[in-house]
C-alpha cells in the first residue's frame, strides 16, 4: 500500500513539475519546434563569404560568428562559399 502512495505522489510531482498538467487538470501547451526561437551562441569564431558562382569572384553574402555572440548574416547564402579564419573559442 505504501508503495502505491509513493508511486502516485511521484507521478503527480513529475507531471506538475515538468509542465505535463496544470493545476486545473489541463495539459500545458509546449512551444512548437517550428516556431521556437532559441538564441544561437557562437562556440567558434569564423567568417564565411558566399559567392554567386563557381568562379568565386562576385561576393553575394557574408556570415560572421564571434565567440559568445550570435551569428550575423548579410546578403545571400549559396553553395559557393569560402570559410576564413575559423578558430575555436
Amino acid at each position: 500500500m505504501k508503495a502505491y502512495v509513493v508511486a502516485g505522489a511521484l507521478a503527480a510531482g513529475l507531471l506538475a513539475g515538468c509542465g505535463g498538467v496544470e493545476e486545473d487538470g489541463l495539459e500545458t501547451e509546449q512551444p512548437s519546434l517550428a516556431t521556437r526561437e532559441d538564441r544561437l551562441i557562437c562556440i567558434t569564431q569564423y567568417i564565411v563569404v558566399y559567392y554567386s558562382d563557381a568562379t568565386y569572384t562576385t561576393e553575394v553574402g557574408v556570415e560572421h560568428c564571434w565567440c559568445g555572440n550570435t551569428p550575423t548574416r548579410e546578403g545571400l547564402r549559396t553553395s559557393y562559399r569560402q570559410v576564413y579564419s575559423e578558430e575555436s573559442c
